[in-house]
């Protein structure tokens, strides 16, 4: 019960700075006594305790005392304060999540790009051996292997390589 009255004395608390900061603020005093008056009406209902009862029917009611006929249940300490302003708490959380994501997908931008960067370079790579094997094919051609020795090549299979190599530019050049 100790630790129930001193969450309500904070919750309590907690919003009476709330609002004492918002009408520091604030310019007009006359606002600013209705709000002290509203809060000192509502800091009643803040000790009110919540019962729970089930009429002849079967429904569940709740009220802040007990009913006078039925058997009703004393329910104050399970209930959760709803009213507790933790947003800016989860304001803040939301935002760093909020950033943490941006940063994760700025990187897998930046990753892609660079991807597509090497792709594209490594196909301009491709489509400019391409053309130059094919030009230097198009020409008079001595064939030669690793050792330097010359390698005969008939006219049919010089032009099946002219081929591959076109095909290779259709591929390769955009």
């Amino acid at each position: 019960m100790i630790t129930e009255t001193y969450r309500k004395l904070k919750v309590l608390y907690t919003a009476t700075l709330n609002i004492i900061i918002r009408i520091r603020d604030m310019t007009n005093r006359l606002y600013g006594l209705i709000l002290t008056a509203s809060i000192s009406f509502a800091s009643t209902s803040c000790y009110a305790e919540i019962y729970r009862w089930i009429d002849e029917q079967g429904n569940v009611h709740f009220g802040d005392k007990p009913h006078a006929d039925k058997q009703a249940t004393d329910i104050t300490g399970n209930v959760q304060l709803k009213n507790i302003d933790q947003s800016a708490d989860r304001t803040q959380q939301s935002l760093q999540q909020f950033d943490l994501r941006q940063q994760v997908q700025s990187v897998e931008t930046q990753q892609r790009q660079a991807q597509q960067q090497k792709k594209g370079q490594k196909l301009n790579q491709a489509c400019h051996d391409a053309k130059q094997r094919l030009k230097i094919l198009q020409g008079r051609v001595i064939f030669v292997d690793k050792n330097g020795n010359e390698i005969k090549r008939t006219e049919q299979e010089r032009q099946q390589r002219a081929d591959a190599l076109r095909k290779n530019i259709k591929k390769y050049c955009r």
